[in-house]
């Protein structure tokens, strides 16, 4: 989805716009919001960690562009199942990641390793 980026006033306040689509406003603040508040607040390591794993089943994409997927990896870190429905809001509550979905890529096969975005919390082990 599209979002933006601003600042207003005198004392210049940053704006974030996010998407509507609810999915979309999560990844985007995922990837760019948290980020640049842990930057502002000193913080340094900004990123959530990130791990490459692979996939458990085909996922088929339609986008040209990078995209992130709602998923669940493995304890061990070694796959990832990306979840079905992953426009719907109540899927990221089952999900621990996001998996990085390459530009142009139409359909990743399952045993591919992708990039996965770690979402829980609890990360200190890596």
């Amino acid at each position: 989805g599209r979002h933006g980026f601003g600042k207003i006033g005198p004392d210049q306040t940053p704006v974030v716009v996010l998407p509507g689509d609810p999915m979309a406003a999560y990844t985007s603040f995922e990837l760019f919001v948290r980020p640049m508040i842990r930057q502002m607040m000193g913080a340094l390591e900004i990123h959530r960690p990130s791990v490459k794993a692979r996939l458990e089943k085909n996922v088929n994409s339609s986008s040209p562009l990078r995209s992130y997927l709602p998923g669940v990896l493995s304890e061990d870190y070694a796959l990832v199942t990306v979840l079905p429905h992953h426009s719907e809001a109540s899927t990221m509550a089952q999900a621990n990641c996001l998996v990085a979905i390459p530009e142009d890529a139409k359909d990743v096969k399952a045993g591919t390793q992708v990039s996965c975005v770690i979402l829980q919390r609890n990360y200190s082990h890596l």
